[in-house]
């Protein structure tokens, strides 16, 4: 049975648009973006625990341990919210509510939150995590949401292969080498799939989104 009778019509309907009808085309466009969706996890997955580690440190060492519960600390109800929610899925799994229990819980939005405009009273404490010259609060907070985006299409197994993925990849190593170069290392270690330095997707003459034939070689076979 192909995999296009296993998946959903409209589900394959965007590789199969991308590979101009072309139904084996469309299988492995479909494949690639898996591979590539398991490769960013793996990457996503060490540049957010460097990430909520220094957070967490930066935080503790002005605030103390009890700042995820300083009002003064976290302004945005957002974030208070998320702390709370944390709380309850902890107590409701039967699990202490611990401090790096919490910094665990705590979503990837949260963190990304703290970089925010409503936490500019946080980037002082924040900024010296990163190292590396003539960074701006609004350029962390940009990179965070494109990347948020980025893991909210594959944590709910969406498309990707439009998205500027070497641009990703490049932000994702970026941020991850300013904080642990160590962390670095092990995503070039651990990420294996191919990142091609061109878009997979690319407009034809009438601006329809097309697979760039080129690029055939990043395909499985």
């Amino acid at each position: 049975m192909p995999l296009a009778d296993i998946l959903s019509a409209d589900r394959f309907s965007t590789y199969l648009g991308w590979a101009q009808g072309d139904v084996v085309l469309g299988e492995r466009l479909y494949s690639y973006n898996v591979r590539l969706s398991a490769d960013f996890y793996a990457s996503l997955h060490m540049m957010e625990v460097a990430l909520r580690n220094k957070v967490d440190g930066a935080l503790t060492a002005i605030h103390g341990a009890a700042w995820l519960h300083d009002p003064a600390v976290l302004t945005d109800k957002y974030q208070q919210d998320c702390v709370a929610k944390a709380e309850q899925t902890l107590l409701r799994d039967g699990k202490a509510a611990t401090h790096s229990q919490m910094i665990a819980e705590l979503n990837f939005g949260f963190w990304s939150s703290v970089f925010g405009r409503s936490s500019n009273h946080l980037w002082g404490t924040l900024r010296p995590i990163f190292q590396t010259a003539g960074l701006k609060r609004a350029i962390i907070a940009q990179k965070l949401r494109d990347l948020r985006r980025l893991r909210n299409r594959i944590a709910h197994y969406e498309p990707i292969l439009a998205q500027p993925i070497p641009i990703l990849h490049q932000d994702i190593l970026n941020l991850t080498a300013w904080m642990s170069p160590v962390a670095s290392a092990w995503i070039t270690t651990h990420a294996l799939a191919a990142y091609p330095a061109t878009p997979v997707i690319i407009k034809d003459g009438a601006g329809v989104s097309i697979f760039d034939q080129a690029l055939a070689g990043h395909l499985p076979v």
